[in-house]
């Protein structure tokens, strides 16, 4: 027996202003056995940040917008950020050391934004597994594109663990509520979700 299994972009990497709301792409998924969501967020400016209010909500209709519950809230993405310019010239593609002038603030075993300043929709998270203290970041897998010498590494960053969608859900979408803190940080997030659509 083969599964079906999918994965597709709901909403792509971009910017979310500070006291401001993204509504996310409503996504389909009553043809789906099983769905999850990945959400992936990072402060991208050094403000002190108690966190941006993330809410999944689920609807039992297939059309109109009375019939919206929240299904899930999480409020990741506090405290302050440091922005590190990396020093790459450029990081090339599958590169798994970040070289910066400073490592405060980056620890190893954690996620962080490498934001592209060229395209911001080609910035990634990477996962630190070693910080070579005021020279360089290692990350687990290399980067997917190659990123200028003038993109910035953000130290604030989490990408979530997936959220299963129920089977009765018609559709879903994801609201990014960044007025949680009245004057905290930008925050970049993206979306994507995984999808079983036959048995």
């Amino acid at each position: 027996m083969a599964l079906t299994k999918s994965v597709a972009a709901v909403d792509a990497c971009q910017e979310v202003a500070q006291n401001s709301v993204l509504e996310g792409a409503t996504t389909n998924v009553s043809a789906c056995y099983d769905a999850a969501l990945h959400i992936d967020i990072a402060q991208t400016n050094a403000t002190a940040h108690t966190g941006t209010r993330i809410r999944v909500q689920v609807s039992s209709n297939t059309t109109g917008d009375e019939d919206w519950h929240d299904l899930a809230e999480v409020i990741p993405a506090y405290g302050t950020t440091n922005l590190e310019v990396i020093t790459n010239n450029p990081l090339a593609v599958s590169g798994t050391s970040i070289t910066v002038a400073s490592t405060t603030e980056y620890t190893a075993g954690a996620w962080i934004f490498l934001e592209d300043v060229d395209t911001f929709a080609n910035s990634e998270w990477c996962y630190v597994t070693v910080v070579t203290t005021n020279t360089s970041l290692t990350i687990i897998d290399g980067v997917t594109r190659a990123h200028a010498g003038n993109s910035i590494c953000n130290s604030v960053a989490s990408r979530l663990p997936p959220i299963e969608i129920p089977d009765w859900a018609q559709r879903v979408r994801v609201i990014y509520d960044n007025t949680y803190d009245a004057d905290g940080a930008t925050v970049a997030v993206r979306c994507r979700i995984s999808k079983l659509t036959a048995i």
